[in-house]
């Protein structure tokens, strides 16, 4: 039977009816959902924009406090802001100002000024000192009353800079403060390549001091942005509700000065021009294609969703090199309340690949790495991601820490790697990679403790290690910074003492003394003596060792300058290599004509940088009429034939076989053979650790023409006796 007509036309009615409505509605909705997915992108974007310029700004600043102590450190600074010398100033400064620029173009000021405010000299520029009194700005007026280092946001002429300063004292007095300002552009200028956002600066119109000018654009009644890009000034001075959809901003993340006020608000903005006008050319055509084939309509609106959704989330989340999810999409899974196990893993060796083979096999090695990693997830149900260069983390998120399966998870883990054989095009052999990982089970802090555990691992020389208090390095950093701070301290308080033992002949009378290194702290109003057992090996990595090696250098020398004792100090190889160090001791020889009466005494140790240009070093300061002596001979580094090169006048015998001479054989047959060996060169010996008489009597009988020893006496502090 045919369908009349009127029916035909009526279903072609109904049925463009429902193609109609379904367009409209399913138009609708999906528009609803890439307006909600970009919404929510924006604020995962600004979280993580306010989470990381906070941590610029805190790196930043620690880094630039870091670098004014040291100047503030430099020889004769501290003097020359107390007596207000100018070109003292510009000598010693410009220099590390230099250096400043040279490694930072953003830092805009250096000034130093008087404890009353006067500006002694602008690094940056310095043609502008001496009458110039600088407004009293806060910052420095606090600077100055509390005599305490002050940081934070400053606004003047149409410009924001973030300020440091750091007091000066010159011999316990506080005599001025030092100003470093920045261009906070240097917190924010690669933000818009992490995060393809928009960044600009709004301050308060309060401050500013000048009538606005065409750069600088109104927000509102109560502030201005400063400085943006082209897409924020065109927000705030155009109607915003046509913009809402297209470009997005947010102002909450606040710039504080030195006394927690707001002075203004970092200005983030989120174009989303680009992905919208993708989605509806996308939609378009795809409602193009609903309107054919009516009966696809749900499977169309589906993939085509999921398509488009998962290219958007790519373009943030995904590691464009290897394909797999980046440190952006890592951070947005651990930083939630769940409980995760997370292992981080890398390339033993990865930079000498690269240096070896080219950055593009370095990139082929990533690529293979990242597949097999990828494998190895999928087949144990791990998430993965590639974080840097040469990092891969593999996560899992469970609540109970079950360390019989994650051990064994670890170590197929490391043979799956560690069996790998990459085969790159252009190279006749296979490339073998080795992997070293550091385990954690926590929430928000997994990511810092595996961290702690692969550092640790390495250290150890062992594939793997999971986190535990043990591998966590919080506490010792903080511990060197204390120390270092210590150091800091002595330095500046003249706190750096020599300490003198006694060194006896064999009938007990002192013939010389050696000068040992020592910090005194008085806590309480109670002494404290630090050994350099304490503070030597942080002052070498700190680069404070030279100064206190310095003072002790001239601080001895000038003391032994009436004693008919001799005097030995100590060095270290290398500080022979060192012009610091020695045109110290060579001026003090020189000013108090006191050659014959020093004894240098040079730790025999490993690592000397070059053993030849050390004899030389030695024989330069015997013809000066230096003796030398070689300390701790015997300590497992002893090498005979060195010693006849150097031809020293003392061998100091290593405490360790002195201690033990009574009770251990091995201990005797080295003593005596040091003794015969030197006795034949006609090389004086000398015995530390002498602690009682029965060691003093025997090293007597073995021929030993010098002791010193807690038997004796300690070391004494006869500078302030």
């Amino acid at each position: 039977m045919n369908i009349p007509n009127k029916t035909k036309r009526n279903t072609l009615i109904l049925t463009t009816l429902v193609l109609i409505v379904s367009w409209v509605v399913g138009y609708m909705f999906l528009g609803y959902q890439f307006k909600h997915a970009v919404d929510e992108q924006f604020i995962a974007l600004s979280a993580n924009t306010e989470k990381l310029f906070n941590l610029n700004l805190e790196n930043q600043k620690k880094g630039f406090e870091f670098k004014l102590n040291n100047i503030i450190s430099a020889p004769d600074l501290s003097k020359a802001v107390a007596n207000r010398d100018y070109k003292e100033l510009k000598s010693i400064v410009s220099v590390y100002y230099e250096r400043l620029k040279s490694v930072n173009n953003n830092i805009k000021i250096l000034t130093f000024r008087s404890s009353d405010g006067v500006t002694l000299y602008r690094a940056h520029k310095p043609e502008f000192y001496g009458d110039k009194v600088d407004e009293k700005r806060k910052l420095i007026m606090d600077t100055n009353r509390q005599q305490s280092s002050f940081s934070g946001f400053e606004v003047g002429k149409l410009e924001m800079t973030y300020r440091i300063t750091k007091p000066i004292f010159y011999k316990n007095k506080y005599v001025g403060n030092v100003e470093l300002g920045m261009d906070p552009t240097s917190y924010i200028k690669d933000f818009n390549s992490i995060f393809k956002i928009d960044i600009g600066v709004a301050i308060d119109k309060a401050l500013v001091s000048i009538m606005l000018d065409s750069s600088v654009v109104s927000i509102n009644q109560n502030y201005v942005l400063l400085s943006g890009s082209e897409k924020l000034k065109e927000y705030f001075t155009t109607d915003k509700d046509a913009m809402s959809d297209l470009f997005k901003v947010k102002m909450d993340i606040p710039l504080k000065n030195h006394l927690s006020e707001t002075l203004g608000y970092l200005v983030v903005g989120f174009d989303a021009s680009e992905v919208v006008q993708r989605d509806k050319d996308f939609m378009i055509n795809l409602f193009f294609m609903i309107a054919l084939l009516i009966l696809l309509l749900g499977i169309i609106l589906h993939q085509g969703f999921e398509r488009i959704l998962k290219q958007f989330s790519e373009e943030v989340y995904t590691d464009h090199l290897t394909g797999l999810k980046n440190r952006q999409a890592l951070n947005m899974r651990i930083y939630t309340p769940k409980t995760h196990t997370l292992i981080l893993s890398n390339i033993k060796e990865f930079s000498l690949l690269n240096e070896l083979y080219g950055i593009d096999v370095g990139n082929q090695i990533l690529i293979e790495t990242g597949k097999a990693f990828e494998k190895f997830a999928l087949e144990h149900k791990l998430d993965i991601f590639r974080i840097s260069s040469d990092e891969y983390v593999l996560l899992k998120e469970n609540d109970i820490y079950d360390v019989n399966y994650f051990n064994e998870l670890i170590q197929n883990l490391h043979r799956s790697i560690n069996s790998l054989e990459i085969w790159i095009e252009g190279l006749d052999h296979a490339i073998s990679i080795e992997i070293y990982s550091g385990l954690s089970f926590d929430h928000s802090h997994v990511l810092e403790e595996s961290q702690m555990a692969l550092k640790k691992a390495k250290e150890r020389g062992v594939p793997y290690l999971a986190y535990s208090e043990h591998v966590d390095t919080k506490k010792r950093s903080g511990s060197i910074i204390q120390v270092k701070r210590t150091i800091r301290h002595a330095l500046e308080h003249n706190n750096v003492v020599p300490y003198f033992q006694p060194i006896m002949d064999r009938s007990g009378k002192i013939v010389k003394y050696e000068a040992l290194i020592r910090i005194v702290e008085f806590e309480n109003g109670i002494k404290k003596v630090l050994t350099p057992d304490v503070f030597l090996e942080t002052s070498m990595k700190s680069g404070l060792y030279f100064n206190i090696e310095k003072i002790m250098i001239e601080r001895s020398l000038s003391y032994f300058l009436k004693k008919k004792e001799q005097i030995s100090i100590n060095l270290l190889p290398n500080d022979l290599f060192n012009p610091f160090i020695m045109d110290t001791l060579l001026s003090q020889i020189k000013k108090y004509d006191a050659a014959k009466r020093i004894i240098v005494e040079i730790t025999e140790q490993e690592g000397v940088e070059d053993f030849e240009r050390t004899v030389k070093m030695i024989k330069m300061l015997k013809n000066l009429g230096v003796m030398i002596a070689i300390d701790d001979f015997g300590s497992g580094y002893a090498n005979y034939m060195n010693i006849l090169k150097m031809e020293p006048d003392y061998i100091k015998i290593d405490g360790s076989l002195i201690k033990n001479i009574l009770t251990d054989s091995n201990s005797r047959i080295l003593v005596t053979s040091i003794i015969k060996f030197a006795k034949e060169l006609n090389i004086k010996i000398i015995a530390e650790f002498v602690e009682n008489i029965e060691i003093f009597e025997i090293l007597k009988e073995y021929g030993v023409d010098e002791f010193q020893g807690y038997y004796f006496s300690r070391p004494l502090d006869l500078l302030n006796q």
